[in-house]
């Protein structure tokens, strides 16, 4: 390697480093805007708290569905490491639910999650495509591991993701629902894999350490 290509190198790793910088901060910055305006927010209200132009935006981004999705999973994906306090999100099923039952109480650890999903979860359908495909192949690792019923899988996931996405915005939206009456939803939706009452009730009613 030439002297002339270790320059060549450091000047391309040092553009990579600025770049990923920059992608970062502009997704903490839509996170702010998702918790204050939601998923109405325009390009022209997420470059304004970015303090770039729209045309840098665009630079990092296809759309801004595709903006505001990284952004959602960004923040989504900070909250699960936290969640699972180091374990790992291959566990069991058990783990899987705990960590469900976080989520109801998000707003007690982590004001900006609990802002955003409080802002965004009136559009459901947008949520769970910007959070699926990182939630949904542990958690069907968990189901097959514990022996549930994985019959129609793909239907399941859809029936499930849809009554997950109800109660939470009965939670974060419409307040109906409490954390406590939040977890007797959930235990309602785990008939879905083939639980029964009795184990649904163990799996939703042990205390929850935040």
């Amino acid at each position: 390697m030439t002297a002339n290509g270790d320059d060549v190198k450091l000047l391309v790793g040092r553009q990579g480093a600025y770049r990923a910088r920059t992608r970062a901060a502009l997704l903490k910055s839509a996170q702010q805007v998702l918790a204050q305006v939601g998923l109405s927010a325009t390009i022209e209200d997420l470059a304004k708290e970015a303090q770039v132009s729209p045309a840098t935006i665009y630079n990092h981004f296809e759309s801004k569905d595709e903006y505001l999705k990284e952004a959602l999973n960004d923040i989504w994906m900070e909250w699960v490491l936290w969640a699972y306090e180091g374990r790992s999100q291959g566990e069991g099923i058990e783990t899987k639910i705990d960590v469900c039952r976080k989520l109801f109480r998000v707003s007690q650890t982590h004001t900006l999650l609990g802002k955003v999903l409080s802002k965004t979860l009136n559009q459901s359908s947008f949520v769970i495509d910007a959070l699926r495909h990182s939630a949904e192949s542990s958690f069907t690792a968990a189901l097959k591991k514990a022996g549930l019923d994985t019959t129609d899988l793909e239907i399941r996931l859809d029936i499930w993701a849809q009554a997950l996405a109800g109660i939470f915005e009965g939670v974060f939206v419409s307040k109906k629902l409490t954390p406590e009456t939040a977890d007797k939803a959930l235990r309602i939706s785990l008939a879905i894999w083939g639980l029964d009452e009795a184990q649904a009730e163990k799996l939703t009613s042990s205390p929850i350490a935040l």
